[in-house]
């Protein structure tokens, strides 16, 4: 069973990776390996809604931050054990096209761009659900991201997803039952 889902994450990943390589992809998608591409924009639609939203204020300077906080550190906890390398590093540049950064070499799993986004987007979502599409939109490009430029396997990227959905949804939770 173990060996058939590596099989099928990997089949996944190549596909993404190598099958659907092409130059415009391969010049936009390395750009969000730096999150200092894409923070600031995160950044600019958290500071105009707390200044512009007065009912959400509070929560929004609260939670983003909790949010962030919670799911960098849960990922970079797990991170720590080293539970997988990088797809560039046990593959190899003769099958990965590796278009990011060549450091974490055993840092695969979680994906920490999917952990935060995904836990950005579900809180963002659950504040504006009028604007979810717009969310998610830029959290799957960001998340895709990570396995087109052969830095994260599939399976990293969805379990960082789960993971920061979760962290999330908690967060929420906790503020919804203690914050009135």
């Amino acid at each position: 069973m173990q060996n058939t889902l590596i099989e099928f994450d990997t089949a996944i990943l190549l596909i993404i990776n190598r099958a659907l390589s092409n130059p415009i992809f391969d010049y936009i998608m390395p750009k969000f390996d730096d999150p200092s591409n894409w923070i600031p924009f995160i950044l600019f639609i958290w500071i105009f809604s707390f200044v512009k939203d007065k009912n959400n204020r509070f929560k929004l300077i609260i939670l983003l931050p909790l949010t962030i906080l919670f799911c960098d550190q849960i990922g970079g906890f797990i991170k720590d054990f080293q539970l997988r390398s990088r797809p560039w590093f046990t593959l190899g540049p003769e099958i990965i096209n590796h278009l990011g950064k060549s450091t974490g070499q055993h840092f695969s799993f979680p994906s920490n761009h999917a952990l935060n986004i995904s836990g950005v987007s579900f809180l963002f979502s659950n504040i504006y659900p009028q604007y979810k599409k717009y969310f998610w939109f830029i959290a799957m490009v960001i998340m895709y991201s990570r396995i087109y430029i052969g830095v994260h396997y599939p399976i990293d990227v969805f379990c960082g997803f789960i993971l920061g959905c979760l962290i999330s949804f908690i967060i929420i939770r906790v503020w919804s039952k203690y914050v009135k």
